[in-house]
This record gives structure tokens, sequence and C-alpha cells, in this order.
């Protein structure tokens, strides 16, 4: 992992249909997650996501990850290794703002790519090039490849 992309999602009150116990908010997003893609999501004692069929490849295991969660003043935010994975990240934006999130819009933080939004769908519904491209991981802190998705 080169370095780290952060996401914030700002919730009213009441903050969210999320759960009130900010240790189950994780747990939520995972299962709304799979709801979402159809994709296996792994939860870990920490926190972490970990979605194995997304392409990072580390000496530990294959996998996207989400970790590093923080829950302050109705704010979550959730960090991942960069290059941020536009399928993983634009799924994890629909689920947050489908629970009554607002994404910061911050320049510092992920921001959704307008050609990406096409992704906000079950893993299945995606063209063959376009999963094959999407579960290769990243080379060098890059997704070259993602130029390559499909375009709508």
């Amino acid at each position: 992992m080169v370095g780290i992309i952060v996401g914030t999602w700002h919730f009213g009150e009441p903050q969210s249909d999320f759960p009130g116990d900010e240790s189950s908010i994780a747990a939520a997003v995972a299962v709304r997650l799979h709801a979402a893609t159809g994709l296996r999501v792994e939860q870990r004692e920490d926190g972490t996501l970990r979605i194995p069929k997304l392409g990072r490849l580390t000496f530990l295991a294959a996998g996207e990850e989400l970790f590093d969660w923080a829950f302050n003043d109705h704010i979550v935010t959730v960090h991942a290794g960069i290059p941020a994975h536009p399928y993983l990240w634009e799924n994890l934006d629909a689920v947050m703002r489908a629970a009554g999130g607002r994404r910061d819009t911050d320049v510092c933080v992920w921001q959704p790519n307008p050609a990406h939004a096409r992704l906000q769908t079950c893993w299945d519904s995606l063209s063959p090039r376009d999963r094959f491209l999407l579960a290769m991981p990243s080379l060098w802190g890059a997704r070259p490849f993602d130029r390559l998705l499909s375009q709508p």
C-alpha cells in the first residue's frame, strides 16, 4: 500500500438508519455492501471490512479493505489503501447515502467519478470484462486498467 484514501459522510438527526451503537455501524455497512454488490464482505474484530473478490494483493491476503472507522459527532470516516477501488468506493458511497449520509465535499477526501456511477450495481450485472478489470490488483499504487472499463 502506498498511501491512504479517506471517505467521510455526515449524518443529520436522527443520525441515520444505522444502528445507534457505533461499533455496529461497520457491521451494518458490511451487510449493506453485500446486499448492494452480491460480493462476500468479511468483518474483522477491529471493524475492518475486506472484500476478497476485489483486487488488491498484500503479503497477508487478497482483497480490498476498509479500515480505521472513526465516528465523531454524526460523522463517519473510513480509510482504505490507495488507489481507491472504483467499484468498492462507488458502492460504499451508495450505501452511506442510502442510510442518510451526505458525502463530505472537501478536496482532501474521496470524491466520486461521474464515469463510475454506473458501477453502483450488483457485481453480476457488470460485464465480464469489467469484472475482470475490477478484480485485478493495483500496480505500484495505481489502477491503470480502470480506464478500460466499459463506457456507459
